[in-house]
């Protein structure tokens, strides 16, 4: 049930409000007597609640509303009554000016509901750049660098809250539901990436989706995670995390937790995590190659914490604990063994 005064809304701020939103598409009980007692107040703002609920249903409905209709014939017989005096001929020409403008709204507003449907937002994070995204619902997402979210710009109004995720992200989804054993399509929120899906009410989980290979560890709620590849689901608690490799299979990697939300602080926790693996991860956040003088290199073994707050921090680390040295050549760093 909503618990916002509202009375200092307009029309807009009506619009973009997921509570008024579940109102007006499912007429919950517990929302209808809310908003029924919030009316017989009789709030200064009551003709913007009215405007907005209209609007929602003209744009919900599958059938065009009579309301269009007459207004046409109003406006036409106003027309008629204000050109008496007029000659016929002209009278003919502004109706017919009328009417051929009528249509163009129309169109006009067919072409913007459909675009405003059908399009869609990304928001991309830059190398080295983390960035949060506040969705629609209230929700927020935490952009690791070098990802990117898509949602659709009708992401209220969808049958179900759902987004596309490329990189890593970590996500707060907000609970709209009001009866959590019968939970409507709406009240979903569903997080996409190449190699799975995850579908939730509200929690708190880390995502990533790179190189063919999907991690989910969950902080808070619960949560099911279903393999794009095998259609094989997981049904995840507070403290799970999984990794799905490039055909779908579930990895265990039960050391691994800890560093699933610590770029959130601006580190990596390492356990037994080969070089190459670190670097990989430094080529996906901050956009450079790095090349190894010495390939065996790459499968040394390394445990800690490790700065990722900036490039220099990182490969700073790794040249100590290397003992290499540091080249860079515009996006390609080389390290070298020290002779």
């Amino acid at each position: 049930m909503p618990n916002k005064t509202y009375n200092s809304y307009n029309a807009e701020n009506f619009l973009d409000d997921a509570d008024f939103l579940r109102y007006v598409k499912y007429n919950n009980p517990s929302d209808v007597s809310f908003w029924n007692n919030w009316q017989a107040v009789k709030p200064e703002n009551l003709k913007s609640f009215k405007e907005a609920k209209l609007q929602l249903q003209l744009i919900l409905s599958d059938q065009p509303k009579a309301e269009t209709i007459n207004f046409r014939e109003l406006l036409l017989q106003d027309i008629n009554l204000s050109v008496d005096a007029i000659q016929k001929s002209k009278k003919r020409k502004l109706i017919r000016l009328v009417w051929t403008s009528g249509i163009a709204a129309s169109f006009l507003m067919v072409t913007l509901i459909s675009w405003f449907f059908l399009s869609e937002i990304t928001i991309k994070s830059d190398f080295a750049e983390n960035r949060l995204v506040h969705l629609p619902d209230g929700s927020e997402v935490k952009l690791n660098a070098n990802s990117s979210l898509t949602y659709a710009r009708a992401f209220n109004w969808k049958v179900r809250r759902e987004v596309h995720l490329a990189g890593e992200a970590y996500f707060k989804v907000k609970h709209i539901n009001i009866n959590s054993d019968q939970v409507k399509k709406g009240e979903l929120f569903i997080a996409i990436t190449d190699g799975a899906s995850v579908q939730v009410l509200g929690t708190e989980f880390n995502l990533k989706d790179r190189h063919r290979k999907t991690s989910v560890a969950l902080i808070k709620g619960k949560i099911q995670v279903s393999s794009n590849s095998t259609g094989k689901s997981y049904v995840m608690h507070p403290g799970d995390f999984i990794d799905l490799d490039g055909n779908g299979n579930s990895v265990e990697n039960v050391n691994d937790f800890a560093n699933q939300t610590a770029w959130l602080s601006g580190k990596i926790v390492v356990n037994q995590t080969t070089v190459n693996e670190i670097l990989r991860e430094f080529e996906d956040l901050y956009g450079y190659k790095v090349m190894l003088d010495s390939p065996a290199l790459g499968n040394k073994k390394i445990d800690g914490a490790i700065s990722i707050k900036s490039e220099e921090s990182l490969l700073f680390t790794l040249k100590n604990i290397l003992n290499v040295d540091i080249q860079k050549e515009g996006k390609t760093i080389y390290l070298k063994n020290r002779r």
